[in-house]
Formats: C-alpha cells, sequence, structure tokens
C-alpha cells in the first residue's frame, strides 16, 4: 500500500513537472486561448449558503457564498495513461490561469473570493475553482413597508478591464438562477425567489467597446413577527389609550398627566425607528406615518382636553350661563345620539322660594302696641326679628351657591357632551387610519412559507445528482 502511494507522488510529481517545471513555457498571466480573436468561454455559478445580516442603517448585506468556476485551458490537457492513470490533479491557484473576478458593488473593498482554495485540474484540460467567499454589498433598502418590506439585492460580478470579446460567461450548472441545495434559511429574512442574469454592456465612446456581467440577485421578505409584538402591538395600543382619554372626567387632572405620558412614549418609538432605518429620504416608512398619525391625535387629544378644562372652570368661575343654542342642543338633541342621559331636572326648581322672612301680622299688632304685651314677649319678638334678619342673609348666600352650582353642572354636562362627541370620532378616525394603514401593506396575509425555496433545492440537488 505505501509502494502504491510513492508511486502516485511520484507520478504527480512528473505531472507537475510536466506542465508547470522549467522545460514547460506556460504562463498564469496569459490567458489560455489557441486562438486570441477567440474569447474564452467562463461557466460562473454562485452557491448561496446563508444570508448572514442586513444592515438596513448601512445598506449593506452580508452573505455568504461559493463561487463556482469551470474553464477551459488547452495547455493544462496530458495522457492519463502515461502517468499510472491519473485523471486529475489539485493545485494552488497562483500556479494557473484564473479568472479576476471582482464584485463590483461590494461595500467593504473586498473585491475577491476570502479563500484561494486549490483548483482542480482533468486530464481534458478543463479546470474546475469553487472558492468560498463573505460578500458585503451594497443594496438600496426600501423601508417604506417596514417592517412587512421586501428588498431586491444585487450580486454584479464581472472581470476588470476584459471585454466581452475576451472572456465570455456561461451557466454553470443551473441556468438563471442561485444553487440553494446548502443554504441555511435565516431566522429574519424569508429567502423569496435568487434569480440570476448575464447582463451585456456597450461603451458609448470609441472603441465602443462591450463587457459582461453575471448579476445575481437575492429577493428576500422580513421576518415580522419580532417587530410586531415589539413595535406594531404596542404602538396601536398607545393610540387606543390616547381615545380612553376622553372617558375620563373633564375636570380630572390626571387627564392631562396621562396625554403628556403618551407623547413622551411616542416620542420614544419614534426615535427607537430612527435608529434601526436608514436617514434616507426617498421613502417614509408606513409605521412612521402612523406613529406620526397617533401623534397628531394625541396633540389634538390635549387640546380638547384643554378646552374641556376651559369650560368647565373659566365660564363658571365668571358665571356665565349656558346660552339657549347650546342648551338645545348639549340637553335635548345630542344626548339621545351619544347614549347619555339627560340632565336631571329638579321639580322644585320652578317653584316661588321665599326670598323674605317678615314680621307677621300678630308680631306687627303687638309691637304697635307694646303697653299691653308682657316684657318678655316683647324680647322674644325682638330677638326673632334679629334672627329673622339672619335667615335672610343665608337665604341669599344659599341662593347663590345654588345657581352658581347649577352653572357649574351645566357646563360640566357640556364638556361630558363635547368628550362624548370627541371619542366617537376618534375612535372612527382612528380606526380607519389603521385599517388604511395595514391595506397599504403589500402581501401582509400571505404566509412566509419556503415552499418555493424547497422546491428550488430539491430541484437543484436533482440537477446536480444527473
Amino acid at each position: 500500500m505505501l509502494i502504491k502511494i510513492n508511486e502516485a507522488n511520484v507520478q504527480e510529481a512528473k505531472l507537475m513537472n510536466s506542465l508547470f517545471g522549467t522545460q514547460s513555457q506556460y504562463n498564469a498571466l496569459i490567458t489560455p486561448v489557441s486562438n486570441e480573436s477567440e474569447p474564452l468561454y467562463v461557466y460562473f455559478g454562485l452557491a448561496l449558503t446563508q444570508i448572514i445580516n442586513v444592515y438596513e442603517k448601512e445598506q449593506i448585506v452580508k452573505v455568504n457564498v461559493w463561487l463556482q468556476l469551470r474553464w477551459y485551458d488547452y495547455q493544462m490537457k496530458w495522457n492519463p495513461d502515461r502517468f499510472g492513470r491519473l485523471d486529475s490533479i489539485r493545485v494552488p491557484p497562483d500556479q494557473v490561469w484564473t479568472p479576476d473576478l471582482v464584485l463590483f458593488n461590494n461595500g467593504d473593498g473586498n473585491y475577491e473570493a476570502s479563500f484561494k482554495c486549490n483548483i482542480v485540474i482533468s486530464s481534458d484540460g478543463h479546470i474546475l475553482w469553487i472558492p468560498p467567499a463573505i460578500y458585503k454589498l451594497t443594496c438600496t433598502i426600501n423601508v417604506e413597508y417596514f417592517p412587512f418590506d421586501e428588498q431586491t439585492c444585487e450580486l454584479r460580478f464581472g472581470t476588470s478591464g476584459r471585454t466581452a470579446s475576451q472572456i465570455r460567461f456561461g451557466w454553470y450548472a443551473m441556468a438563471n438562477s442561485i444553487e440553494l441545495s446548502d443554504y441555511v434559511p435565516s431566522g429574519i429574512w424569508t429567502l423569496i425567489d435568487a434569480p440570476a442574469e448575464i447582463r451585456t454592456f456597450q461603451s458609448t465612446e470609441p472603441p465602443y467597446e462591450t463587457r459582461s456581467e453575471m448579476v445575481f440577485f437575492l429577493i428576500i421578505r422580513r421576518k415580522s413577527l419580532f417587530y410586531t409584538i415589539n413595535l406594531i402591538l404596542p404602538t396601536m395600543m398607545i393610540s387606543l389609550l390616547s381615545i380612553t382619554l376622553f372617558c375620563l372626567p373633564s375636570d380630572a387632572a390626571e387627564k392631562m398627566m396621562l396625554c403628556t405620558s403618551i407623547l413622551v412614549a411616542l416620542v420614544f418609538f419614534m426615535l427607537l425607528i430612527s435608529k434601526i432605518l436608514p436617514s434616507t429620504s426617498l421613502s417614509i416608512p408606513l409605521i412612521s406615518k402612523y406613529l406620526m398619525f397617533t401623534f397628531i391625535m394625541n396633540l389634538l387629544t390635549v387640546f380638547l382636553s384643554v378646552l374641556s378644562l376651559h369650560l368647565n372652570h373659566h365660564r363658571t368661575s365668571v358665571l356665565i350661563p349656558v346660552p339657549y343654542w347650546m342648551r338645545t342642543i348639549f340637553f335635548h338633541t345630542l344626548p339621545t345620539c351619544l347614549f347619555l342621559y339627560k340632565p336631571y331636572k329638579n321639580p322644585l326648581a320652578n317653584r316661588k322660594h321665599i326670598s323674605s322672612i317678615d314680621s307677621p301680622v300678630l308680631m306687627r299688632k303687638l309691637k304697635s302696641n307694646p303697653d299691653d304685651v308682657p316684657e318678655e314677649i316683647n324680647d322674644l319678638i325682638e330677638q326673632l326679628l334679629k334672627i329673622s334678619d339672619d335667615i335672610k342673609y343665608l337665604s341669599k348666600k344659599i341662593e347663590g351657591d345654588t345657581e352658581e352650582m347649577k352653572v357649574y353642572n351645566e357646563w360640566k354636562y357640556v364638556a361630558l357632551v363635547l368628550d362624548r362627541i370627541q371619542l366617537f370620532v376618534f375612535l372612527i378616525v382612528t380606526f380607519i387610519g389603521t385599517i388604511s394603514m395595514l391595506l397599504q401593506i403589500p402581501k401582509l396575509f400571505e404566509s412566509h412559507r419556503e415552499s418555493l425555496l424547497t422546491a428550488t433545492q430539491s430541484t437543484t440537488s436533482s440537477s446536480l445528482r444527473t
């Protein structure tokens, strides 16, 4: 067994000396074409392993891929029978000519493959090279429907300084697609599709040369469960919480405190979104629009709450009665429509109250004839007359307080009717605004299944086996 291994090594050394030794005229810097007028066909493919991360703020996507390259070198041919039936050898990539493929839209300055693995050379002159690479590519992130967004990113590969007449691209295994047999699904993004195409560009200046590019697309959709639970639902709950402010009493001081707390929470969520998304002015995220909508509604709530407090305190402090037209609308018409009880009307309110207490006729007569009345009774009459003055003062005071309380209760009921109107209006506006925002999101109710991806993987695996 050891003898066979040593013999194989000897044959491989002889072959390497024949191909790359001092007697060989092979130059790794020269394109391996027998006729300079004919282009060299490079069959290129891409195998996606993992979408590592998407940096929305920097608009960069980090992926792990395998480059699949195959071409023909007429100088790398030998007869296997002369070298112990050796059909293929593996050599470092710096010993043979390799296509200078670069990623044009890279985001970190790394244009080439990260690891230079060995190249497999077959006896018929075909060369296979599958180097791994981790690329950071630039991708324009469309955040209009965040977090229900779908992104399309490109990997644009081409040769530096070579035209289409020198090197032409072809498909390695799968035409117009990325190989996904070894793809590991991401926990953040769903891979919807991975097409590919070959583009040809012609220069607009002399000598009007053409160049080719291999473009691979990554169509990915964000898995929105995390953002729905931690961002969307709290925002919707806050918008509903701002509506419940109108259920509080109009003269409650806690109403303004709650309004201020909701405004602070909305500002916090807006700052949180600004930290996640890129600072682009091309489109406004839908979640930012909804937060701004909720923010404006809450500002209106604060304004109307201040107006309600003004009706309660300012009007009652100067004892301005409720006008007749307002009494007709707010006391008789609107309460029935808003499911409110009408204000209670006191049946004794229309009765005539005694505004003063005068001495009776008997007391006058007794006072006119003091000689006929005992002295004790005269003293009692004097005391009763003094008490009657105090009773008149208390009666006027109670009547004034009653009138003030009546005005206060009427304006308070007007504020209650206004709060109920605002409750229904804000509830309807918030519901319509929320539904309209949700309907603008494309493919919201589609399930994020990876059935297409699984089907693509199975097709790829079967084609590779074939």
